[in-house]
């Protein structure tokens, strides 16, 4: 049995790709791959680097509809869905400082393009980015037979490929992002799953940069938020959401409209991690 791990540094944080199987030499080639593709996606998703397709998208959107790729434009039609879904507590345009309005983006399928409904929009895809990476990550690594593997983005978002052979689901413990060298508060097995943390606060962060995005004003608190999803993108956009509503309208949310799939865990420093 042969194990691969190969690591990188994207959209500001380090991701890792341990890949195991038969083949040395194929799983190298592969976990290349996968290190590649995350690379690139950093490169088209950034807000902040001017060369990429979402840069240029913040620069035209405002003006007229703006042209995107079929890949840009498939996942920013899966964030208009998440936002329909969580009510507006998931929106890529969150980010602006100000209350939630309907909406600020306007796609259009037919010419494949973007629209900002109003001034001072800009698309942030930092809730999402690491997730969707990791996807096709795992979709790159299926396209090449290899079937048994864990990645993560800053251990915050992790894709569990398979299980590990013989041992059942891959073990990951989860600990607060403020008390980052103290005990887990709880261990999980995945298998074929993606998991997401998302806090209030980092440690240093004296106010969040997690925003309301009915409100527009940064979250109070020292809370977080772990899911569990069938792909690593879905366990983000609803960390994310969830996290922004609180732990009771969470709670209420997830009774209300259940997903296939997903579970959800609130914890804070100090106290012990429950499901919601």
């Amino acid at each position: 049995m042969a194990v691969v791990l190969k690591s990188c540094e994207a959209m500001g944080t380090r991701f890792e790709a341990l890949l195991i199987g038969d083949d040395a030499q194929h799983l190298d080639a592969v976990a290349v791959a996968v290190i590649e593709e995350i690379v690139r996606l950093g490169g088209v998703l950034s807000r902040f680097d001017p060369r990429s397709e979402i840069a240029r998208v913040n620069r035209e959107a405002v003006h007229a509809p703006a042209r995107v790729d079929r890949e840009v434009f498939g996942l920013l039609e899966k964030c208009e869905e998440a936002r329909r879904l969580t009510a507006g507590y998931f929106d890529v345009t969150a980010s602006l400082g100000a209350a939630a309005r309907a909406p600020a983006l306007r796609l259009d399928a037919e010419i494949c393009a973007a629209q900002f409904t109003g001034p001072d929009v800009v698309i942030d895809l930092g809730g999402v980015g690491k997730g969707y990476a990791l996807d096709r990550g795992r979709e790159i690594m299926l396209r090449f037979g290899v079937t048994c593997g864990l990645l993560h983005g800053g251990a915050s978002s992790v894709l569990a490929v398979g299980a590990l052979p013989g041992k059942g689901g891959w073990l990951v413990a989860v600990r607060h992002p403020l008390t980052p060298d103290a005990a887990p508060v709880a261990q999980l097995e995945l298998v074929d799953q993606g998991l997401s943390c998302s806090a209030v606060r980092r440690p240093g962060q004296r106010q969040s940069d997690v925003l309301n995005p009915l409100t527009g004003r940064p979250l109070d608190g020292d809370a977080a938020c772990v899911t569990l999803a069938a792909n690593a993108t879905n366990a983000e956009i609803f960390s994310t959401a969830l996290l922004a509503m609180g732990r009771e309208e969470a709670k209420r949310y997830l009774e209300r409209a259940p997903h296939h799939g997903l579970a959800a865990g609130w914890f804070e420093p100090g106290d012990g991690f429950t499901w919601i």
